[in-house]
Formats: C-alpha cells, structure tokens, sequence
C-alpha cells in the first residue's frame, strides 16, 4: 500500500491546501494564546515547529502534483496551490507577535539541547529573514514582492513544463542519430514526406545534439530550443530580477545575491568571486587545449565531407565534436555502450551497491501510483537490523527508514528535468514520540523504451540517476526531531535549513563510483547477450573522464556568472539585455559562439533561475571542491585498492555527513568525516591533472 496518495481531482487538492493553511495559522494562534508567564520551549517553539512538521507533510500532496500529475486541470491547480502555500508560510514567518513571544524564550535553558537550540536560531532567522526586524510599513512591502515573486517563479515553471514545441526532421536531417532513438520518435507525414517530431525535452535535444551530423540541423534545434517560452518567461524573469533587488535592500542587503548567500557556506559575494576566478586560471590551459582539439575535428571532418571551415567553435559543436573524440581517440562509442546498460538492470544494480555501501535493503512495494511507470520502494536499516540477530528477523517493518518512489520517463506536462522531491520530511512527534518516516520521489527524463529495445542508459546518464539517488540517500538517512533540518530544496515550499552549497556535496562525491572499474562491471549487462562491457572499454570510458572537462566547467562558470551578474547588479543600472549577457558570458568564458536567432533567450530555459537557485548556480562547482575533498576518504588504502565498496566506511559516510541533515553546521559534518579541516587541494588537483 502506498503510504502517500495524490489527489486525483481539483476539488481534493484544493481542500488539502487549505487544511494546511488552516494548520499553519492554527500553530502560531497557539503560540499566542499562551499567557506570558506560563511560556516555555514546549508550549511555543515547539509547538509552532510541530504545526510546519504537519504542514509540510500534507502540503506537497497538493503541490507536487504540478510536476507529474496526468491531468493539465490538476497540474494547474496545483500550481495554484504551491502560490496560495507560500503566501501561507510567509504569512507564519511575517507574523510579528510570534516574533516577539519566540524572541523571548530562555535559550540558557537549552544549554544541553544542541538541537533544539538551533531549533530557535533558526527559526528567529526565519521570521527576520520574513522583515519582523523591518517597520510595519516595509515589511508589509516585503511581503507583497514575496507573493509577487513566487507567483512569477512558479508562472516560469510551469510554462516551461507545460511547453509542446517541437520541430519536424527528416531522416536525412537527423543523419548520424540512432536507429534505436528514431524508432521511439512520433512521425507525421506531410505530401508523402515522413518527418520526425523531435520535441525540446532532455532526451531528443541530447540525442541531436551529440549524434546528427549535419550542423544546420543541430543549430536548427539549438535555437528553437533557447525560443522556448522566451516571450513569457523572458518578461517574468526581468520583473524577478526587480523584484528580488528590491526585497534584499529593504532588509538591508546590498543586492540579491548577498542575501542569498548570508545563510550559505560561502557567506559573501566576494568568497563566491575569488572561488570563480581561481577555477578560471586553473582551467585556463585546459580549456585552451580542449577547444583547439574540437576544432582541429570540425576542421578535418569538414575536409572530408567538402564544407567550408569557418574556423570557430559553435555552441552547436561542442556535444557533437565531444561525442566524435570519444569515439577516435578512446574508441569509446556512447551509442553501442548503452547497450550494456539497460535500465531495468542498472536501477537494480544500483540499489544493490548503495544497499551495500550504506548497510540498507530495499524492497519493491507492487501497486499503481500517479502514472503506469512509477515504481515505490520501501528502505530498511540492514545494519540496525542485523545487530539485534533473530529478533530483528521477526520485526523487520520496524527497521523501515523511508520510502521512495521511481518516476523516470517523460510526458506531456512533466517537470522536464531530474531532480529528487521531497514528498513527506522526517521528525518525531512530541506527543507519542514516534518517528514520521521521510518520502522523496526521484524524478527523471530518460528516454523511454521502444518496442526493440528496453531503456538504454549512456554513461553520463548512470552518473545523473547515481547521483539523484544520492539525494534519496540524503533523505533517507535523516533522523533529525525537527522537520526544518531535513533534506530539502526550493521544489517544495516549507523551509529548510540545509544550506545550498553543500546541498550538492554528498551526491557529487557519490558521482565517483562510476568511474571505478568494478562499479561498471556490475553496472553492465548486454540487453541481448547478457555479456559484461568488455574490460578494453571500461578502461577507455575511464580515461574520458576528464575529457574537454575544461568546457565543462567553463560553460558552467558562464551560467553562474550570468546568475550572479543578475542578481549582483542594480537592475536600474544594467545597460545589456538578458540574453546579450549570456551571449558575452558565453564567447568570453567558454570561447564558443553562441548561435542566434529571432527572439533567442538562453535564460527563458533557465529552471534553477525560478527553482531557489538564483544567485546560487555557484554550489555545482562549489559543491564539486568539498567533494572531491570527501572522496580522498575513499581513496586507494595502503595496498592500492580502492576503497568505494568499503560499507564500514560507507556507513560512517551514511552517519556523519547524510544522517545529521541540518541539525548540525554543514562545515562541521566535512570536518567530522574528514579527521580535519576541509581544503581545496583535491578539487585542485582535479582541475590541473590529465
């Protein structure tokens, strides 16, 4: 039995939003209530952090269902819905006599309640960052740009998700894709002439991009991908940037972008610059090297095929020329690969290496849910199990740590991107102690099955369901009292307390799995032959690792400079279009053209902008050195081996860095694992060695 069910009509979404309204405004009237000399910890703080508890388990019923539900009515109310919660969570935080009373409480008292000290740290900072501390005149101002921006916001994410456009191709057009891609393909047929209906989703904008030969027909989707929605979310992306400005000066930050990362590891602008800029020399030669390697390819190809050479690197080039050098200079071809990796098989193999590594076990709960292809599965603590023997045994369920569900294909109206969601966060319950078990769902874009062939994963897709299900992991293991230091993201509305550049920390450092010999041997398992992906091949796809890893992060340093260009500058005082940003940002860090066409805007596709990564795109890279650093834990021991499928230190993984969740500063769960201070040296390393 499912332990969470969707609403299946408007009519029932529309009542669950409203009961949480009801349960938020209830918890803060409590507060009040209290005479003032009979207040404690128990009857206010705890009180109003048990009402958020129960919110946050009810509201994603009624907003999740915006990213996935079959039905558009649904989907759209719940859109409505996720705006009618976050003016409701606003409202708790802006609620200036909860303030007071909360402001009040003894901390001295909790003086050996490290949780529950932090309990009030945050959630004082909660109702500052919400203007208690601001006149009633500008806060009330503040609050009015805060329902303005998470309309816009969620008015961004769903034009995007709801968003049909697609293009027509001919078979000669799409010259290089796959067979297998083809065949999943709808076609229309126009004057006898059969076209494919490649749409702007992940799955087909990949597949062109890395496989058609022709550069007119990459280009083509290129810019009609970055025309997506540019005429509704362009203007909404420029009345966010206005109005976030103007939210983070009232409460006297200098910019957006400030008051973003006062509450992130970072802290300022300043430390988030001087990080940029040292990726920036360190990738510099790098960079150099793996542009002058793509176009030395474009040049001898278009020698054989008698095209001129235009002498630049289009942005169009890059996947195609990188997808090319894999296959003649390490004869790794992603194409034929993912035949060793079908998805059914690899789900499982993952499963299992994460059971293993983390000490857990999995179990399939049969059952239909939201959609024909979703799958639910149940977690049990292995270790807690096993360390009580036959006992255990007989009371498995109470061993059970969480649930998760699997939605991994695309369809119409769909969140078009992967991401973990947090559906039901974990704490315990004052009054009977026990404790509430956490729900993600994991969700996906991969591409779907066809009637040849089951779903075929390529590498770089393992890596991204690998580390999602990292996020899982996360969610998994917290077993925090208090609902505000679960894992969680921006996708839900309720508050968190996981500071966003390390956020990404432990899923990247799980990234590293899949570049261990032994991960993709037990990974790869022919869809036909049943045969392991031959060792040859294993240690080519290995040596790509690092492969034009210099235009990886230079595109990636050009969207946060974008980012934070945004939301650093006043917006009075930008002189340059949204999309001349991109562009510059693009030619001057990448050194790639940036290809044009009518109304093109890069950011109109941009779902971090609208998702609580704005201002923040930074934590990839950032998370990516604190990473790194962690995974020095898990290098070659003494006698050379490596140490990745080690589940004693995997289990100490699992309780020192996921299980605390925020309950604890994000730099003392680093310093914790690591036996010492944590040090940019391995991200260092990375960047600079072959």
């Amino acid at each position: 039995m499912s332990p969470v069910i969707l609403p299946n009509s408007v009519e029932e979404l529309e009542a669950i939003a409203q009961n949480v309204v009801f349960i938020l405004q209830s918890g803060a009237d409590q507060v009040v209530v209290v005479p003032e000399d009979k207040r404690t910890i128990e009857n206010t703080l705890l009180v109003l952090q048990e009402a958020q508890s129960e919110a946050a388990c009810l509201q994603t019923l009624c907003t999740f269902p915006a990213m996935v539900h079959m039905d558009k009515d649904v989907r759209v109310a719940a859109t409505e819905a996720k705006k009618l919660l976050q003016k409701a969570w606003s409202s708790l935080f802006s609620r200036r006599d909860v303030y007071v009373i909360i402001s009040r409480l003894d901390s001295a008292s909790l003086s050996t309640d490290a949780q529950t000290r932090r309990l009030l740290e945050h959630t004082l900072r909660l109702f500052r960052r919400h203007g208690c501390g601001l006149s009633l005149q500008n806060q009330e101002r503040l609050m009015a740009i805060r329902s303005e921006i998470s309309i816009k916001e969620l008015d961004f994410q769903k034009n995007l998700n709801e968003d049909t456009t697609e293009i027509l191709l001919t078979g000669d057009e799409l010259d290089g894709c796959s067979e297998a891609w083809l065949s999943g393909l709808k076609t229309k047929k126009i004057d006898e002439v059969n076209y494919y209906r490649v749409t702007m989703k992940t799955p087909d904008i990949l597949n062109v991009g890395k496989n058609a030969s022709l550069p007119s027909t990459r280009k083509r989707v290129s810019v009609t991908y970055r025309q997506v929605c540019t005429t509704t979310n362009g203007p909404i992306l420029e009345q966010l940037i206005n109005l976030r400005h103007e939210a983070a000066t009232l409460l006297g930050f200098k910019n957006h972008a400030a008051y973003q990362l006062d509450i992130n590891m970072a802290k300022t602008v300043v430390a988030v610059e001087n990080f940029l800029d040292g990726i920036t020399t360190s990738i510099a030669s790098k960079l150099e090297d793996d542009r002058k390697e793509l176009l030395d390819l474009k040049k001898v190809e278009c020698q054989r095929r008698g095209w001129s050479f235009d002498g630049e690197l289009q942005s169009s080039d890059v996947k195609y020329y990188q997808e090319l050098l894999f296959k003649e200079k390490y004869s790794v071809d992603n194409n034929h690969i993912q035949e060793f990796f079908p998805l059914d098989y690899v789900r499982d193999q993952i499963l299992g290496i994460y059971a293993h590594i983390f000490q857990l076990r999995f179990q399939q709960i049969p059952g239909k849910y939201w959609a024909d292809d979703v799958t639910l599965f149940a977690v049990y603590d292995q270790k807690a199990q096993n360390a009580v023997g036959e006992d255990g045994t007989k009371n498995q369920e109470s061993f059970k740590i969480g649930y998760f569900f699997f939605d991994l294909f695309p369809r119409p109206g769909k969140y078009a991107h992967q991401c973990v969601v947090p559906l039901r966060p974990s704490y315990v319950v004052s009054k009977t102690g026990e404790q509430v078990l956490p729900i993600v769902v994991n969700v996906g874009n991969l591409s779907r099955p066809t009637a040849e062939r089951p779903a075929l994963l390529k590498h770089n897709e393992i890596i991204t369901f690998f580390h999602e299900f990292g996020h899982v992991c996360h969610a998994m293991s917290n077993k925090v009292r208090h609902s505000l230091f679960n894992f969680s993201w921006s996708a839900v509305p309720y508050p968190t307390s996981l500071p966003t550049d390390f956020l990404e920390v432990p899923s990247i450092m799980l990234e590293n799995w899949l570049w261990e010999p032994a991960v993709l041997r037990r990974l790869s398992r022919h869809y036909k032959t049943g045969k392991q992906l031959p060792e040859d091949v294993i240690q080519s796809l290995i040596k790509t690792r690092k492969v034009s890893a210099g235009l990886k992060f230079a595109q990636q340093l050009a969207v946060t400079a974008v980012d934070l260009k945004l939301h650093t500058v006043e917006p009075e005082g930008r002189e340059e279009t949204i999309p001349e940003i991109w562009r510059e940002m693009t030619e001057r860090l990448v050194g790639v053209k940036l290809e044009d066409g009518p109304g093109c805007n890069p950011a109109a596709q941009f779902y971090h902008i609208s998702m609580g990564y704005d201002a923040q795109y930074y934590v990839y890279a950032y998370c990516e050195m604190h990473a790194h650093d962690l995974f020095t834990r898990f290098s070659n021991d003494s006698s050379g081996h490596p140490k990745t499928l080690d589940n004693t230190l995997g289990r100490e993984y699992w309780d020192k860095v996921l299980a605390p969740g925020a309950s604890v500063d994000a730099i003392d769960l680093l310093r914790d694992f690591l036996g010492r201070e944590p040090t940019p040296d391995a991200f260092q390393r990375f960047l600079t060695l072959d």
